[in-house]
């Protein structure tokens, strides 16, 4: 996924910021400019993982101090947490390592983490602290690690292997109950306290829907908020009924969910676009801040008053309190989505908003970066608007869908199938 993404940001090198907001980021010049894969924070601590190592501040952001390497051969630390001035990191392919001076030592805390298919259970995707029990969501299903006692890691539970989806993505956890980001079928994975495994449900409350991933949970006090590659779905439960509620924006590569309070943020990877949207009602609606081009976004925190982002180019952060959010007037900026489910058909309607009338001009490429199609080009008023496009001679595959309205550009993902 991350090669795909990287590959899409190269295709058309379109180095563009849409709207004003986008001047907001910082970049944070401790962390290199390059991949941060995982972000965490709790009061004035953040943590945030790299390719080797851990950068962590223990002064809400005002510095920070890099970790050694946490052992040879990591490439990858894909989750991050702090208890107790304890520093856990979970890496891709080599499990979980702790520190007890905040990353001037590391050692090996993968005990018992062993047995899962060709080791896929030390491909770590996320690490979940509740109570005094650490769990992983790894490629090899889930486990669990009790921070009390001496002891070591356990298999926590069978489903996700039985059911065909051991890859998890996310945990999130309230109380009494568990729920899991996994597969790639439109599963959800429930389990309570003193379950003897999880139960399998359906995210669309129907069946299988091959293509569906879910990608990440976050429990918000309310309610469940399930980002998928298709967009959000929330249960007050975490059991059916599941209701999707958006945003339409095409199919997403990464959508990571960041919550304080009611309050939630969710940075939508749409092929070169990463579309930040905010929610004000526990997930149940959503309204555009800002989009921007060339930002894959891994992961949101949250610390203090300001947001975190850990990106393909850095750590970033900007205020919370520049986080504007839209009225019911013309858009602060260009939005462009798929008007309509993927794959696309013979007739493909996109929908734009614009901030103010403007000619508009929209591009269809291939995955090579040559244009596929004649472009659409017209002039059209301020607020939403939607133009129709004939598809049917484009052959099965990735296509990038992209707008311009004057120096405005925003671009989507289409998939075509047969």
């Amino acid at each position: 996924m991350i090669a795909v993404l990287r590959s899409c940001l190269v295709l058309l090198g379109l180095l563009v910021a849409v709207g004003p907001a986008a001047a907001q980021w910082t970049r944070i010049p401790d962390v290199p400019a390059s991949d941060v894969f995982s972000v965490w924070a709790n009061g004035d601590t953040i943590a945030a993982g790299v390719d080797t190592a851990v950068y962590v501040s223990t002064n809400a952001g005002a510095t920070w101090k890099r970790s050694a390497k946490v052992a040879a051969g990591v490439t990858t630390i894909n989750g991050v947490w702090v208890r107790n001035g304890r520093l856990y990191a979970g890496t891709f392919g080599q499990g979980v390592f702790v520190s007890d001076d905040l990353g001037t030592t590391w050692l090996g805390f993968s005990q018992g983490l062993v047995g899962g298919f060709a080791n896929t259970q030390l491909n770590i995707s996320y690490l979940l602290i509740r109570g005094d029990s650490l769990y992983a969501a790894t490629e090899g299903g889930a486990w669990v690690r009790n921070l009390a006692i001496a002891g070591t890691w356990s298999h926590f539970g069978n489903a996700f292997e039985a059911n065909e989806a051991p890859q998890m993505l996310g945990i999130a956890g309230n109380a009494a109950r568990l729920v899991a980001a996994a597969g790639f079928n439109g599963q959800v994975f429930v389990r309570d306290r003193g379950d003897a495994d999880w139960t399998e449900q359906w995210v669309n409350d129907i069946g299988p829907q091959p293509g569906l991933a879910p990608l990440s949970v976050v429990w918000t006090g309310v309610r469940w908020v399930m980002g998928t590659n298709i967009g959000v779905f929330i249960s007050t439960s975490g059991q059916a009924p599941w209701t999707h509620v958006g945003p339409n924006l095409g199919l997403a590569f990464f959508l990571p969910l960041v919550v304080r309070g009611h309050d939630l943020l969710a940075a939508f990877g749409i092929g070169l676009t990463s579309v930040l949207e905010f929610s004000g009602d526990d997930g149940a609606t959503w309204q555009e801040i800002e989009t921007r081009m060339n930002t894959g976004i891994y992961r949101l925190a949250i610390s203090g008053s300001d947001l975190y982002a850990g990106r393909i180019d850095g750590l970033w952060r900007r205020p919370l309190a520049t986080l504007a959010v839209p009225g019911d007037g013309p858009p602060a900026q260009v939005r462009f989505a798929i008007a309509g489910s993927q794959p696309i058909g013979d007739e493909v309607r996109f929908r734009f908003d614009l901030p103010e009338p403007s000619p508009v001009t929209i591009e269809v490429f291939d995955v090579a970066g040559r244009r596929a199609a004649d472009p659409i080009r017209g002039s059209w008023p301020a607020g939403r608007n939607e133009s129709s496009w004939n598809a049917r001679g484009l052959g099965p595959g990735v296509y990038l869908a992209r707008l311009t309205a004057g120096s405005r550009r925003a671009v989507v993902r289409m998939v075509r199938a047969r």
